[in-house]
């Protein structure tokens, strides 16, 4: 089955569900021109949840995606030490910005469970996953009469969750920004890039693979199309949209970016993520501490963040990308989403020539 029809959408083209921004209008947008728009829903507590999948259901009514963690990427060790280097470095940073005392480490995703059961009470035609998914959600997901996708960034992880019965898996190349889609084995021996992992995983499983990582442009979607993908999943593209929520010193820092100043880190969060390399980032690779365990390293970084983000100040942003970044186009999701169909349609019709 293609993606087109699995998933009820017009044109094979998944805007990436990137938590903290995307926004309702930025889903709607790609869901109206035929894409399926996502939002990323793991910070927000049920009842928000709720609220913003209303609100996307008053701009469109076609299918849209709405995306969860994993609920074991909500454990966290309690009796994690913040290391003294680590310490000294983010009191520092407080100091700075005018902040008071470190926070106290702790979860601040999910619960997953209970936001899963607003996606089912709302029906959101598609539920995708990252971190992996439980074999038990992916059951309750389809008796509810809905779609479920995760991401895969091995084969290992992609035969593990067709074998679960995710309706289709998306191939996560190392390219791609943000977290890592990793459950299974070490993130290192799952840097994978997009052009090695996608034909691999097409060869291992029978369900559609959505292509991630990288992909910025016709050119893209074309080379992705050659490798067996069923569609492809664009987020860094899509940050240059108006719709998007990302603070304007994010938005300026993509735009004056080249792929060499991604990185992928666990400083921010204590998972390995891509994204744009800042003084926070240089600051803590450089100690001898590591960063506490995630989500626990997130929730310290919070309110520096915070600031940051109130001040226009890129230092301490999270500034997630994958390493598409100097192909960033600034237009309105619609506009941008018409411009790759046809700029497809074109590309493919030369090479057929």
């Amino acid at each position: 089955m293609s993606i087109r029809a699995l998933l009820n959408i017009e044109q094979p083209i998944i805007q990436a569900p990137m938590a903290g921004a995307c926004t309702p209008e930025l889903v709607a947008a790609v869901s109206n021109g035929g894409g399926l728009g996502s939002l990323g829903a793991a910070p927000m507590k049920p009842d928000a949840l709720r609220e913003q999948i209303q609100k996307i259901r008053t701009l469109t009514k076609r299918p849209f995606n709405i995306n969860l963690f994993a609920p074991a990427s909500e454990q966290f060790d309690a009796g994690a030490i913040l290391g003294g280097s680590a310490k000294a470095l983010l009191e520092k940073y407080h100091q700075e910005l005018g902040l008071g005392e470190l926070p106290q480490p702790s979860g601040i995703f999910g619960p997953a469970e209970e936001q899963l059961e607003v996606l089912l009470d709302e029906k959101v035609p598609v539920i995708s996953f990252h971190f992996g998914v439980e074999a038990h959600h992916v059951k309750a997901i389809h008796s509810a009469g809905l779609k479920v996708i995760c991401s895969a960034t091995t084969i290992e992880e992609a035969v593990h969750l067709e074998s679960i019965g995710c309706d289709a898996v998306i191939a996560q190349g190392s390219e791609a920004g943000g977290h890592r889609g990793t459950f299974i084995g070490d993130f290192q021996q799952a840097l994978i890039g997009t052009m090695a992992l996608v034909p691999q995983i097409v060869d291992a499983v029978s369900v559609p693979v959505i292509a991630a990582g990288g992909i910025m442009d016709a050119r893209g979607i074309v080379a992705c199309k050659a490798l067996g993908a069923s569609g492809v999943q664009m987020g860094t593209a899509f940050l240059g949209c108006h719709e998007s929520g990302i603070p304007s010193a994010w938005r300026q820092q993509l735009k004056a970016s080249s792929p060499s100043r991604t990185i992928v880190t666990k400083v921010i969060s204590g998972k390995p993520a891509r994204g744009l390399a800042n003084r926070y980032i240089q600051d803590m690779e450089a100690l001898e501490d590591g960063p506490m365990p995630y989500p626990m390293q997130y929730a310290l970084s919070g309110a520096i963040r915070r600031k940051a983000a109130q001040q226009g100040n890129p230092d301490f942003l999270a500034m997630w990308s994958g390493q598409g970044v100097g192909m960033l186009r600034e237009m309105s999701a619609a506009d941008l989403l018409k411009a790759i169909v046809l700029e497809t349609e074109v590309l493919l019709k030369a090479l057929s020539g």
